[in-house]
This record gives C-alpha cells, structure tokens and sequence, in this order.
C-alpha cells in the first residue's frame, strides 16, 4: 500500500493529527474525532500493520487501548501538515 493510498483512507489524516497533538490518544477519542467506530478500526488496523501507530493496551481498570505515533508515523504526520497547506 503506498503512503497515497493510506491516506485516501477515511479517517487516516484525522487520526495522524489527533495523534500528533497528544503522546497517546485513547481509542474513545479517535472514534469521536472520525465519527464512525467501524472506518477508525480500520484506518487503525492498516496504519498499525504498516508501522505509523503504536497500540498498547493499559492496565487500568477496563484495559483502556491508547495508540501513539511511531518515528515512522512522526514523519507521515509532516506530509499531512504538507498537504493541509495545498487545502486551503
């Protein structure tokens, strides 16, 4: 999959901002900021097989899930700022 094709993904570029604001984001908060459970899980699914997120379940009561950028991610994050400039 090339770096294109992932983020024609839905909700992938939503996900790579929410991430790039915070350390870790909650999977709660990525549904809110998508707004569709089923699109997040996938977007999420791909990004982490291909290596830009992290997901690390906590050990907190109800085993919340958090997900974070990778170096790898941290660098798809600066195209996303890249393209955001030619949306305007």
């Amino acid at each position: 999959m090339s770096i294109f094709e992932l983020l024609a993904l839905k909700g992938a570029r939503i996900i790579v901002t929410e991430l790039s604001k915070k350390e870790a984001v909650r999977y709660s908060e990525l549904v809110e900021a998508v707004g569709h459970s089923t699109t997040t899980s996938r977007a999420l699914n791909m990004m982490e097989k291909l290596g830009y997120i992290k997901r690390e379940v906590l050990q907190e009561k109800y085993r919340p899930v958090v997900y974070s950028l990778t170096p790898k991610g941290r660098r798809l994050d600066e195209v996303v700022k890249t393209l955001k400039q030619f949306e305007k």
